[in-house]
C-alpha cells in the first residue's frame, strides 16, 4: 500500500520532496538573513530569489556554450568519420573475423528460395517457385498471385514538425506547474519551518518528545551535512575537470586552438555527479566525444580519458569516504538499492532524491522500535559486536575468518582487550547455548579448539614494549605553591594511564590457575596465564580434567603463592565454590582469588557464598584479576628482594 501510494501520488509527492530538499539547502541562508533584522517573509523570498538567480545565470551560461558547440558539430563530421575508419583498420584480424561472423549470421538469417517457397505454399496446391536473386543482397520481387500474395508491412507516418512542437508545448505546462509547486512549497516551508517542526514532533512523539526531537535533529543534521558536502565535492569536481581539460587543450591541442567550452563540460560533469553511480559516466561522455572528434591527434582523447579516470578514483576512493564517513549513516549497498527503488517509483527525480529519502528511513529505524529493521538493513553501523561475529563464524565452522577477525581486532586494540572483550564472551555464549541445548558437541569442541589455536598464535607474538618510565618525583616550586595539573580542553583533569608493572628482578611469584571443571574454564585460564607470563610471573594452568586431589597436590608441587580459580558462569559457579572450600581447608593461608568471567549478577552475595576473605578476591575480567594478583603477590616480591639483597657470610 505504501509503495502504491508513492507511485500513484508522485505528481504531488515529487514536488513536495524537492521542496523539502531545497528548504534544507536554503534554511541556513534564510536564517542568516533573519539575523540582519529583515523579518520573516523577506528572508524566505530573498533566499528563493537568490537560488533562482544562480540557477538562471548558470542556465544562461550553459545555453551559450551549448549553442557554440552545436554550431561546431557539422565541421567535425569528416574528422569523426576518418577516426572511425582508422579504428576499424586498427582492429586487424580480430575486426575482420568479427565482420565475417556478422556476415555469416546475416546470410543465415535470410531464408533460401526453396525455404521461402515451402513457407508460402498451401497444402494441396503446387508452390510457386521464387525467382533467383538478381544480384547478392537485392532480391527481386516474387510472382504475385492470389495463392502467393505480396507481404506488406505498415509503418507509422512520422509526425510533422508542427505536431512535434505541439507535443512539446503540451508537456511544457506540466513541467512549469511542477516547478511552480516546488517554489511555492519551498517558500511556505521556509516561512513556517518552526511550525512544521513542532507539528512533526507532535505527530511522531507519542508522548516522548525527547526521542522525537533527537530524531528530527538527527535527520536534519545528516541531510544537511550530506547535501553541503556533496555540493562542495561536486563543485570541486567540476572545476577540476574544467581546469584539466583547459590544460590538456593548451598543451596537447594547441594546434586546434585548445579544448573548446571547458566551462560547459565542467559544469555538466559537476551537475551530473549528483546522479548516483551513472552521473560521472554520463558527464564524461560528452567531453570525451568532443576530444575524439575535434582534435586530429588521439593524444588529447587519451589524456582526457586518463583525467576522468584519475579524478574519479581519487574522489570516490579517498575524498568521499573521508567526508561521507559520518554524514548519512547508510551503507553502500543501501545506496544502490535505494537508487534502483526510487528510480523505479519516481523516475529520474527519485534517483536524485534516493539518498536523502533513505537517510530519513534510517533515522526512523533508529528511533522508532517498530521500524528497527530499516536501520539494520540500510544503516552502515555494524549490527554484530566483535564477539558475536567471531562466535557466529565459529558456529559456521569457519576458523580462518574467525582468526582474521581476531587479528584485525588486535591491530586496533591490545591482546588483553581481545581476551577480555571478545574471546571470553565467546566462551560465555558457548557455555550458555550449550547448557540450553542450542550447540551440539561437535561445534562446541570446534570452538574450544579454535580458541586454543588463537591463544597459542598470539602467545608467539613478540612481547609489548616496556612501560614508560615513571615521571620524576614531585618538586615544590620556588614560590612554595604546588603546581596544579593542567586541565584538558574539556576542563577535566588529566587521568594517568593504566600501566602494568613488571615482576621485579630477584622476586618470583608463582601463580597457579585452576579451572573449575570445564574446558572453557581452562581456556580462560590460559589467557590469564599468558598475560601474567608476559609480565614475569611464573604462571601455570591445571588441566580441566584433573581430579580435586590432583589439584590440591599441584598447589604444593608448584609452590604456588597465588591461586586463581577460573570459572565460566553459570555452570561452573558451584564447582568453583567446592574447589575454593577444599583449598581453604587444606591451605588456610593460601592467597586465593575466584574469576567468574563476564559475570552479570550481584558480587556481594556470590562473594559470601564462595567464603572469600576479602571482597576484592572475586573478579569478573582479566584487568581486575591482574590487579588483584599484583596486590596479593606484593609480599612475595618484597620478600624475594630482601633475600636477594641480604649479604652472604658473617658480617664484617
Amino acid at each position: 500500500m505504501v509503495v502504491a501510494a508513492l507511485y500513484y501520488a508522485r505528481d504531488v509527492l515529487i514536488p513536495l520532496a524537492l521542496a523539502v530538499l531545497l528548504a534544507f539547502l536554503l534554511n541556513p541562508l534564510a536564517s542568516l538573513l533573519e539575523k540582519w533584522r529583515l523579518g520573516r517573509v523577506a528572508p524566505a523570498f530573498l533566499a528563493v530569489l537568490l537560488a533562482m538567480s544562480v540557477v538562471g545565470l548558470l542556465g544562461w551560461l550553459v545555453e551559450t556554450q551549448f549553442v557554440e558547440v552545436a554550431n561546431k558539430l557539422p565541421a567535425l563530421q569528416d574528422e569523426i568519420h576518418r577516426k572511425v575508419v582508422d579504428l576499424r583498420s586498427w582492429s586487424g584480424e580480430f575486426g575482420q573475423a568479427t565482420r565475417n561472423v556478422e556476415k555469416t549470421v546475416r546470410e543465415a538469417a535470410v531464408p533460401s528460395s526453396d525455404q521461402a517457397a515451402a513457407t508460402t505454399s498451401t497444402p494441396g496446391l503446387t508452390p510457386v517457385p521464387q525467382p533467383p536473386f538478381s544480384h547478392p543482397g537485392v532480391p527481386a520481387l516474387p510472382q504475385v498471385s492470389p495463392l502467393n500474395p505480396l507481404p506488406v508491412r505498415i509503418y507509422p507516418e512520422p509526425l510533422p514538425p508542427a505536431d512535434s512542437v505541439t507535443q512539446l508545448f503540451m508537456h511544457t505546462p506540466r513541467h512549469l506547474a511542477t516547478a511552480g509547486l516546488v517554489l511555492v512549497f519551498t517558500i511556505f516551508m521556509l516561512l513556517k519551518r518552526e511550525d512544521l517542526r513542532d507539528r512533526i514532533l507532535r505527530l511522531v512523539s507519542h508522548g516522548r518528545v525527547n526521542f522525537s526531537t533527537q530524531a528530527v535533529d538527527d535527520a536534519g543534521a545528516r541531510i544537511s551535512r550530506y547535501l553541503l558536502k556533496q555540493l562542495f565535492i561536486n563543485t570541486a569536481y567540476g572545476l577540476t575537470v574544467a581546469l584539466g581539460l583547459w590544460i590538456i587543450g593548451l598543451t596537447l591541442g594547441a594546434a586546434e586552438g585548445g579544448f573548446p567550452n571547458v566551462l560547459l563540460w565542467g559544469f555538466l560533469c559537476g551537475v551530473l555527479r549528483f546522479v548516483p553511480y551513472g552521473g560521472p559516466v554520463l558527464g564524461a561522455i560528452f567531453p570525451l566525444a568532443i576530444a575524439f572528434g575535434f582534435f586530429h591527434s588521439n593524444t588529447v582523447f587519451l589524456a582526457a580519458l586518463l583525467l576522468f579516470v584519475g579524478i574519479e578514483i581519487v574522489v570516490s576512493q579517498f575524498i568521499e569516504p573521508l567526508l561521507y564517513s559520518s554524514s548519512t549513516g547508510i551503507s553502500a549497498l543501501a545506496v544502490l538499492i535505494s537508487a534502483i527503488f526510487w528510480t523505479t517509483v519516481w523516475g529520474v527525480t527519485g534517483l536524485l532524491l534516493s539518498v536523502p529519502l533513505t537517510v530519513l528511513l534510517v533515522v526512523l529505524g533508529k528511533y522508532v522500535p517498530q521500524l528497527k529493521f530499516l536501520e539494520i538493513l540500510l544503516g552502515d553501523e555494524p549490527v554484530l559486536e566483535p564477539a558475536e561475529r567471531i562466535y557466529q563464524r565459529l558456529l559456521a565452522l569457519d576458523q580462518e575468518e574467525a582468526v582474521e577477525l581476531a587479528q584485525a581486532y588486535v591491530k586496533d586494540h591490545s591482546v588483553e582487550a581481545l581476551y577480555d572483550e571478545v574471546l571470553i564472551p565467546v566462551l560465555t555464549m558457548t557455555a550458555r547455548d550449550s547448557t540450553r541445548g542450542r550447540v551440539d558437541d561437535r561445534r562446541e569442541r570446534f570452538i574450544h579448539q579454535s580458541l586454543r589455536a588463537i591463544i597459542e598464535e598470539l602467545g608467539e607474538t613478540p612481547p609489548p614494549p616496556p612501560p614508560p618510565e615513571e615521571p620524576p618525583p614531585f618538586q615544590t616550586p620556588a614560590n612554595g605553591k604546588p603546581e596544579e595539573t593542567p586541565p584538558e580542553p574539556s576542563g577535566k583533569p588529566l587521568e594517568p594511564p593504566v600501566v602494568r608493572v613488571q615482576a621485579p628482578l630477584g622476586g618470583t611469584a608463582n601463580v597457579l590457575v585452576l579451572p573449575a571443571g570445564e574446558e572453557a574454564d581452562e581456556i580462560a585460564g590460559l589467557m590469564l596465564a599468558q598475560l601474567l607470563a608476559g609480565r614475569g610471573y611464573g604462571a601455570t594452568v591445571s588441566s580441566a580434567s584433573a581430579l580435586v586431589g590432583e589439584v590440591l597436590a599441584l598447589v604444593e608441587q608448584r609452590q604456588a603463592h597465588v591461586v586463581c580459580i577460573s570459572a565460566i558462569p553459570p555452570g561452573s559457579v558451584t564447582r568453583a565454590r567446592y574447589l575454593c572450600k577444599r583449598l581453604h581447608e587444606k591451605y588456610p593461608d593460601l592467597r586465593i582469588i575466584v574469576a567468574l568471567w563476564s559475570f552479570r549478577g550481584e558480587l556481594a552475595p556470590t562473594n559470601s557464598r564462595l567464603a572469600l576473605t576479602a571482597p576484592g578476591q572475586l573478579v569478573i575480567n582479566l584487568r581486575d584479576a591482574q590487579e588483584c594478583i599484583d596486590h596479593l603477590a606484593q609480599p612475595v616480591f618484597v620478600a624475594g628482594q630482601a633475600a636477594a639483597n641480604k649479604p652472604v657470610g658473617p658480617p664484617s
